[in-house]
Protein backbone atom coordinates (compact mmCIF):
# COMPACT_ATOMS: atom_id res chain seq x y z
CA UNK A 1 0.00 0.00 0.00
CA UNK A 2 1.28 4.22 -0.85
CA UNK A 3 1.53 5.55 2.44
CA UNK A 4 2.52 8.92 1.04
CA UNK A 5 -0.86 9.83 -0.22
CA UNK A 6 -1.30 7.50 -2.96
CA UNK A 7 1.73 7.93 -5.14
CA UNK A 8 4.10 5.13 -5.44
CA UNK A 9 7.70 6.27 -4.78
CA UNK A 10 10.23 8.62 -2.87
CA UNK A 11 8.27 11.47 -1.16
CA UNK A 12 9.89 14.65 -1.00
CA UNK A 13 8.96 18.48 0.58
CA UNK A 14 9.62 20.79 -1.66
CA UNK A 15 11.89 23.80 -0.03
CA UNK A 16 10.77 27.14 -1.69
CA UNK A 17 13.23 29.66 0.25
CA UNK A 18 13.28 32.39 -2.07
CA UNK A 19 17.05 32.13 -1.88
CA UNK A 20 17.32 34.26 1.58
CA UNK A 21 20.57 35.09 3.42
CA UNK A 22 20.44 35.52 6.42
CA UNK A 23 23.88 36.66 8.45
CA UNK A 24 23.81 35.94 12.35
CA UNK A 25 26.47 37.35 14.70
CA UNK A 26 25.24 36.44 18.15
CA UNK A 27 23.50 32.96 19.69
CA UNK A 28 20.08 32.82 19.33
CA UNK A 29 17.03 31.52 16.92
CA UNK A 30 16.86 31.56 13.68
CA UNK A 31 13.45 31.95 12.28
CA UNK A 32 13.40 30.53 8.62
CA UNK A 33 11.09 31.51 5.34
CA UNK A 34 7.41 29.46 6.00
CA UNK A 35 8.34 27.40 2.58
CA UNK A 36 12.32 26.42 3.70
CA UNK A 37 12.96 22.82 4.34
CA UNK A 38 16.57 22.65 2.89
CA UNK A 39 19.32 25.14 3.24
CA UNK A 40 23.20 26.23 2.14
CA UNK A 41 25.07 27.25 4.92
CA UNK A 42 28.58 28.35 5.98
CA UNK A 43 29.45 28.13 10.26
CA UNK A 44 32.97 29.46 12.02
CA UNK A 45 34.07 28.93 15.07
CA UNK A 46 35.57 31.16 17.18
CA UNK A 47 38.96 32.28 16.77
CA UNK A 48 41.70 31.82 19.21
CA UNK A 49 43.49 34.19 21.34
CA UNK A 50 47.31 34.62 20.87
CA UNK A 51 49.91 33.60 23.48
CA UNK A 52 51.25 36.43 26.18
CA UNK A 53 55.10 37.08 25.99
CA UNK A 54 56.89 35.67 22.91
CA UNK A 55 53.35 34.05 22.35
CA UNK A 56 51.67 32.08 19.59
CA UNK A 57 49.33 32.90 17.40
CA UNK A 58 45.71 31.83 18.07
CA UNK A 59 44.34 29.16 15.76
CA UNK A 60 41.29 30.21 13.52
CA UNK A 61 37.92 28.88 14.33
CA UNK A 62 36.76 25.68 12.29
CA UNK A 63 35.10 26.08 8.83
CA UNK A 64 32.29 23.89 7.76
CA UNK A 65 30.36 24.95 4.24
CA UNK A 66 27.62 23.17 1.92
CA UNK A 67 29.88 25.07 -1.03
CA UNK A 68 30.78 28.55 -2.23
CA UNK A 69 34.10 28.05 -1.68
CA UNK A 70 37.35 25.50 -1.88
CA UNK A 71 35.91 22.17 -3.21
CA UNK A 72 37.68 20.15 -0.97
CA UNK A 73 36.12 21.74 1.87
CA UNK A 74 32.59 21.66 0.98
CA UNK A 75 29.98 19.69 2.06
CA UNK A 76 25.71 19.66 1.87
CA UNK A 77 22.93 21.35 2.39
CA UNK A 78 21.25 20.22 5.43
CA UNK A 79 17.19 19.46 5.58
CA UNK A 80 15.93 22.50 8.28
CA UNK A 81 12.78 24.37 8.45
CA UNK A 82 10.84 26.72 11.21
CA UNK A 83 12.62 28.45 14.33
CA UNK A 84 16.55 26.96 14.57
CA UNK A 85 18.72 27.53 17.54
CA UNK A 86 21.92 29.30 16.77
CA UNK A 87 25.28 29.15 18.85
CA UNK A 88 28.26 31.82 17.60
CA UNK A 89 31.11 30.98 18.57
CA UNK A 90 33.49 33.57 20.98
CA UNK A 91 36.84 34.35 20.54
CA UNK A 92 39.09 33.01 23.33
CA UNK A 93 40.68 35.70 25.49
CA UNK A 94 44.92 36.54 24.44
CA UNK A 95 46.87 35.42 27.17
CA UNK A 96 47.91 37.58 29.72
CA UNK A 97 50.85 39.81 30.17
CA UNK A 98 53.02 40.37 33.27
CA UNK A 99 56.35 38.80 34.97
CA UNK A 100 55.40 35.97 32.08
CA UNK A 101 52.94 35.33 29.31
CA UNK A 102 50.25 32.73 29.52
CA UNK A 103 48.37 30.71 26.74
CA UNK A 104 46.00 31.91 24.77
CA UNK A 105 42.37 30.65 25.40
CA UNK A 106 41.03 28.81 22.97
CA UNK A 107 37.88 29.76 21.11
CA UNK A 108 34.21 28.51 21.51
CA UNK A 109 31.96 26.08 19.28
CA UNK A 110 29.66 27.62 17.02
CA UNK A 111 26.40 25.34 15.88
CA UNK A 112 23.73 24.95 13.19
CA UNK A 113 21.62 21.95 14.01
CA UNK A 114 23.75 18.71 13.14
CA UNK A 115 26.68 20.95 12.06
CA UNK A 116 29.73 22.02 14.36
CA UNK A 117 32.56 24.18 13.67
CA UNK A 118 35.09 23.90 16.33
CA UNK A 119 36.66 27.10 18.12
CA UNK A 120 40.63 27.62 17.03
CA UNK A 121 43.56 26.51 19.50
CA UNK A 122 45.28 28.55 22.19
CA UNK A 123 48.23 30.23 21.21
CA UNK A 124 51.75 28.78 23.24
CA UNK A 125 52.77 31.42 26.29
CA UNK A 126 55.45 31.38 28.67
CA UNK A 127 54.19 30.21 31.48
CA UNK A 128 54.24 32.44 34.43
CA UNK A 129 56.96 32.48 36.70
CA UNK A 130 58.29 29.22 34.75
CA UNK A 131 61.14 29.06 32.59
CA UNK A 132 59.93 26.99 29.88
CA UNK A 133 57.30 27.24 26.64
CA UNK A 134 54.44 25.88 26.41
CA UNK A 135 52.76 24.19 23.36
CA UNK A 136 49.64 25.61 21.09
CA UNK A 137 46.20 24.30 21.63
CA UNK A 138 44.46 22.01 18.92
CA UNK A 139 41.87 23.29 17.99
CA UNK A 140 39.49 23.77 14.68
CA UNK A 141 42.85 25.32 13.81
CA UNK A 142 45.93 24.74 16.01
CA UNK A 143 47.46 27.68 17.86
CA UNK A 144 51.03 28.27 17.30
CA UNK A 145 54.37 27.44 19.97
CA UNK A 146 55.54 29.79 22.23
CA UNK A 147 58.89 29.90 23.40
CA UNK A 148 60.86 30.52 26.78
CA UNK A 149 64.73 30.37 27.61
CA UNK A 150 66.30 27.82 24.83
CA UNK A 151 63.19 25.23 24.67
CA UNK A 152 60.91 26.29 21.86
CA UNK A 153 56.93 25.19 21.50
CA UNK A 154 55.39 23.18 19.35
CA UNK A 155 52.21 24.40 17.50
CA UNK A 156 48.90 22.23 17.94
CA UNK A 157 47.40 20.46 15.97
CA UNK A 158 44.01 21.35 13.47
CA UNK A 159 41.16 19.43 12.85
CA UNK A 160 40.42 18.42 15.56
CA UNK A 161 38.01 16.79 15.42
CA UNK A 162 38.83 15.57 12.31
CA UNK A 163 36.14 17.42 9.94
CA UNK A 164 37.95 19.12 7.14
CA UNK A 165 38.14 22.03 9.49
CA UNK A 166 41.60 23.92 9.30
CA UNK A 167 45.29 23.66 10.19
CA UNK A 168 48.20 22.76 12.55
CA UNK A 169 50.17 25.63 13.95
CA UNK A 170 53.38 26.45 13.58
CA UNK A 171 56.58 26.18 15.60
CA UNK A 172 58.65 28.47 17.87
CA UNK A 173 62.12 28.67 16.99
CA UNK A 174 64.99 29.73 19.71
CA UNK A 175 68.66 30.16 18.68
CA UNK A 176 71.90 31.62 20.09
CA UNK A 177 73.20 34.29 18.27
CA UNK A 178 76.41 36.00 18.12
CA UNK A 179 74.37 39.02 19.26
CA UNK A 180 72.13 36.95 22.07
CA UNK A 181 69.51 34.27 21.81
CA UNK A 182 66.56 35.22 19.33
CA UNK A 183 62.85 33.95 20.65
CA UNK A 184 60.43 33.77 18.00
CA UNK A 185 56.93 32.19 18.13
CA UNK A 186 54.90 30.29 15.75
CA UNK A 187 52.27 31.20 13.93
CA UNK A 188 48.19 29.97 14.54
CA UNK A 189 46.83 27.53 12.11
CA UNK A 190 44.36 28.78 9.54
CA UNK A 191 41.61 26.97 7.46
CA UNK A 192 43.52 26.18 3.97
CA UNK A 193 46.91 26.62 4.95
CA UNK A 194 49.40 25.48 8.28
CA UNK A 195 50.99 28.17 10.81
CA UNK A 196 54.41 29.22 9.38
CA UNK A 197 56.99 27.84 11.53
CA UNK A 198 59.39 30.81 13.58
CA UNK A 199 62.99 31.34 12.12
CA UNK A 200 66.24 32.70 13.91
CA UNK A 201 65.22 36.34 11.90
CA UNK A 202 61.50 36.14 12.14
CA UNK A 203 58.11 34.82 14.35
CA UNK A 204 55.73 32.59 11.82
CA UNK A 205 52.69 34.34 9.89
CA UNK A 206 49.31 33.32 10.74
CA UNK A 207 47.99 30.31 8.37
CA UNK A 208 45.45 31.56 5.56
CA UNK A 209 42.00 31.38 5.46
CA UNK A 210 39.35 30.08 3.10
CA UNK A 211 37.11 32.58 0.93
CA UNK A 212 33.63 32.14 0.27
CA UNK A 213 30.75 33.79 -1.57
CA UNK A 214 27.26 32.44 0.00
CA UNK A 215 26.34 35.77 0.60
CA UNK A 216 27.11 37.06 -2.89
CA UNK A 217 30.24 38.57 -2.10
CA UNK A 218 33.30 37.18 -1.30
CA UNK A 219 34.88 37.04 2.20
CA UNK A 220 37.60 35.43 3.53
CA UNK A 221 37.32 33.80 6.68
CA UNK A 222 39.78 31.90 9.29
CA UNK A 223 43.06 33.34 9.06
CA UNK A 224 45.75 32.23 12.05
CA UNK A 225 47.08 34.69 14.08
CA UNK A 226 50.55 35.47 14.03
CA UNK A 227 53.38 34.65 15.99
CA UNK A 228 55.12 37.27 18.61
CA UNK A 229 59.07 38.00 18.66
CA UNK A 230 61.25 39.12 21.37
CA UNK A 231 63.37 41.69 19.32
CA UNK A 232 62.72 41.13 15.56
CA UNK A 233 59.69 40.73 12.84
CA UNK A 234 56.41 39.74 14.32
CA UNK A 235 54.73 37.50 12.20
CA UNK A 236 51.77 38.81 9.68
CA UNK A 237 47.96 37.75 10.55
CA UNK A 238 46.94 35.00 8.19
CA UNK A 239 44.47 36.50 5.42
CA UNK A 240 40.66 35.65 6.71
CA UNK A 241 40.95 38.43 9.99
CA UNK A 242 43.67 36.66 11.57
CA UNK A 243 45.25 39.39 13.87
CA UNK A 244 49.48 40.41 13.52
CA UNK A 245 51.84 39.34 16.25
CA UNK A 246 54.24 42.13 17.79
CA UNK A 247 57.63 42.97 18.77
CA UNK A 248 59.12 45.28 21.01
CA UNK A 249 56.98 45.73 23.83
CA UNK A 250 53.59 45.03 22.00
CA UNK A 251 50.21 43.23 22.73
CA UNK A 252 49.31 41.01 19.69
CA UNK A 253 46.01 42.35 17.44
CA UNK A 254 42.94 41.12 17.42
CA UNK A 255 41.49 39.02 14.99
CA UNK A 256 38.22 40.23 12.96
CA UNK A 257 35.24 40.42 14.60
CA UNK A 258 32.88 37.47 13.00
CA UNK A 259 35.38 36.14 11.09
CA UNK A 260 36.96 33.47 13.16
CA UNK A 261 40.54 34.83 12.85
CA UNK A 262 42.91 33.93 15.53
CA UNK A 263 44.77 36.75 17.80
CA UNK A 264 48.24 37.63 17.30
CA UNK A 265 50.83 36.94 19.84
CA UNK A 266 52.06 39.13 22.63
CA UNK A 267 55.99 40.55 22.41
CA UNK A 268 58.61 39.68 24.69
CA UNK A 269 58.88 43.10 26.80
CA UNK A 270 61.11 43.43 28.66
CA UNK A 271 59.34 42.67 31.79
CA UNK A 272 56.15 43.02 32.40
CA UNK A 273 55.68 41.22 28.89
CA UNK A 274 52.80 42.26 26.37
CA UNK A 275 49.40 40.63 26.74
CA UNK A 276 48.28 38.51 22.87
CA UNK A 277 45.58 39.48 20.48
CA UNK A 278 41.55 38.16 21.43
CA UNK A 279 40.45 35.86 18.42
CA UNK A 280 37.47 36.79 16.26
CA UNK A 281 34.24 35.39 17.29
CA UNK A 282 32.54 33.21 14.83
CA UNK A 283 29.56 33.44 12.18
CA UNK A 284 26.70 31.24 10.90
CA UNK A 285 25.23 32.40 7.82
CA UNK A 286 22.21 30.67 6.12
CA UNK A 287 21.04 30.69 2.41
CA UNK A 288 17.34 29.37 2.44
CA UNK A 289 17.01 27.03 -0.98
CA UNK A 290 14.25 27.07 -3.78
CA UNK A 291 14.66 23.01 -4.69
CA UNK A 292 12.89 20.00 -5.16
CA UNK A 293 13.91 16.46 -6.87
CA UNK A 294 11.67 13.45 -7.42
CA UNK A 295 7.94 13.29 -6.48
CA UNK A 296 5.75 14.75 -4.19
CA UNK A 297 2.67 12.87 -2.15
CA UNK A 298 -0.33 14.68 -2.20
CA UNK A 299 0.03 15.91 1.47
CA UNK A 300 2.79 17.48 1.01
CA UNK A 301 1.10 19.28 -2.03
CA UNK A 302 -1.42 20.21 0.27
CA UNK A 303 0.45 21.67 3.02
CA UNK A 304 2.65 24.01 0.49
CA UNK A 305 -0.94 24.84 -0.72
CA UNK A 306 -1.89 26.31 2.56
CA UNK A 307 1.32 27.67 3.07
CA UNK A 308 1.17 29.62 -0.09
CA UNK A 309 4.35 27.95 -1.13
CA UNK A 310 3.26 26.20 -4.09
CA UNK A 311 2.78 28.10 -7.85
CA UNK A 312 -1.21 28.66 -8.66
CA UNK A 313 -0.53 29.11 -12.48
CA UNK A 314 -0.93 32.63 -12.53
CA UNK A 315 2.58 34.09 -11.45
CA UNK A 316 5.32 34.19 -13.64
CA UNK A 317 8.80 32.31 -13.00
CA UNK A 318 11.33 35.63 -11.71
CA UNK A 319 15.09 34.26 -11.23
CA UNK A 320 18.24 36.39 -10.76
CA UNK A 321 21.97 35.55 -11.90
CA UNK A 322 24.12 36.28 -15.12
CA UNK A 323 23.33 38.34 -18.12
CA UNK A 324 19.77 38.11 -18.97
CA UNK A 325 18.25 38.37 -21.71
CA UNK A 326 14.37 37.85 -23.37
CA UNK A 327 13.55 35.89 -26.28
CA UNK A 328 9.71 36.02 -26.88
CA UNK A 329 7.78 35.34 -23.42
CA UNK A 330 10.92 33.34 -22.54
CA UNK A 331 14.30 34.86 -20.26
CA UNK A 332 17.70 33.62 -20.98
CA UNK A 333 20.02 33.72 -18.31
CA UNK A 334 23.90 33.67 -19.51
CA UNK A 335 27.24 32.95 -17.65
CA UNK A 336 30.58 33.39 -18.54
CA UNK A 337 31.83 33.57 -14.93
CA UNK A 338 30.89 31.81 -12.06
CA UNK A 339 27.60 33.23 -10.36
CA UNK A 340 24.52 32.06 -8.42
CA UNK A 341 21.36 31.60 -10.13
CA UNK A 342 18.08 31.85 -8.01
CA UNK A 343 14.75 31.64 -8.77
CA UNK A 344 13.36 33.90 -6.06
CA UNK A 345 9.26 34.31 -6.59
CA UNK A 346 6.66 32.02 -8.60
CA UNK A 347 7.32 28.83 -9.76
CA UNK A 348 7.41 27.23 -6.85
CA UNK A 349 8.97 23.58 -6.62
CA UNK A 350 7.93 22.60 -10.05
CA UNK A 351 9.79 25.67 -12.24
CA UNK A 352 11.56 23.92 -15.22
CA UNK A 353 14.13 25.75 -17.36
CA UNK A 354 16.43 24.27 -20.32
CA UNK A 355 20.09 24.55 -20.62
CA UNK A 356 23.30 24.42 -22.52
CA UNK A 357 26.62 24.14 -20.71
CA UNK A 358 29.95 24.31 -22.40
Amino acid sequence: MATNGGIIGKSNQASFGKCTVTSTTSSGNLTLQPGTRTVDYLTIGGGAGGGGGRGGGGGAGGYRTSGYGPSPLQGSSINISGTVAVTVGGGGAGGIGGPGGSIGASGTNTILGTVTSVGGGGGGGVPIGVCGSEDGLAGGSGGGGGVSGSVSGSGGSGNTPSLSQGSAGGNANSQPTSCGPTRNAGGGGGVTAVGVNASVSAAGAGGAGAPNDITGSTVTYGGGGGGGSQAVTAGAGGAGGGGAGNTGTGSGNAGTANTGGGGGGGADGPNPVAAGGAGGPGIVIVKELSKASGVWSMQSQYSAQRAGTWPDGSVFISATGGTITTSGDYKIHKFTSSGTFCVSAGGGPIAVADYLVI
